[in-house]
């Protein structure tokens, strides 16, 4: 697999937008965590499994946007491990798994910074999320990095009620989870053109 810039592949002609289908991998190294916080201590859940995109996705460049249609990467709830088997547990519940066993992520769209020659080497990326079957917008820092990949970072507060979902509790209320988490992603993409 070459690892290029898939971005800059995106044909445009004046006056007439062309979409480009691309096949995207995600590199290893990339990475989803999920930081919060008890009144008495702090925790982390990662993401234990190879993350994917397992179908082509077309790339529109429309005005100054690159829109993304089919960026889904599909989150298996049981797939966060925070090395603790009762939180663990606790996550899943809190998380509805058995009603909804992923966390759908989806790249909607990157809005780069383009340069006086058409060129670009960061910028924003729309990333929509969805949990316990609510939609939310959240807009990450990406970067074209060396070697030709694209880089898609950034810890995004969620408030869990936000997404109907209630902080778990322990020993008849005395440990409460914080009602507000850390998404933290690091993803890194490429494309086999």
């Amino acid at each position: 697999m070459r690892w290029c810039v898939w971005l800059v592949l995106v044909l445009w002609w004046p006056g007439q937008a062309v979409a480009q289908s691309y096949r995207i991998f995600i590199h290893p190294s990339s990475l989803v965590t999920v930081f919060g916080s008890t009144n008495v201590n702090q925790f982390r859940f990662k993401y234990t499994e190879q993350l994917e995109i397992k179908k082509p996705v077309d790339v529109l460049r429309s005005n100054r946007e690159l829109r993304l249609k089919g960026g889904d990467i599909p989150l298996k709830i049981k797939a966060f491990d925070s090395g603790n088997s009762i939180m663990n547990s606790d996550f899943r519940k809190m998380m509805k798994e058995e009603e909804n066993p992923y966390i759908q992520v989806e790249l909607a769209a990157l809005i780069p910074e383009w340069d006086e020659h058409g060129a670009w080497t960061k910028g924003k990326a729309e990333v929509m999320v969805e949990m316990n079957q609510v939609v939310k917008k959240f807009v990450f820092d990406c970067l074209i990095e060396d070697p030709g990949s694209l880089l898609i970072q950034g810890k995004q507060k969620i408030l869990l009620q936000d997404f109907g979902l209630e902080p778990p509790t322990r020993l008849m209320g005395m440990i409460k989870v914080n009602e507000w988490v850390d998404l933290d992603f690091k993803l890194r993409f490429a494309t086999d053109r």
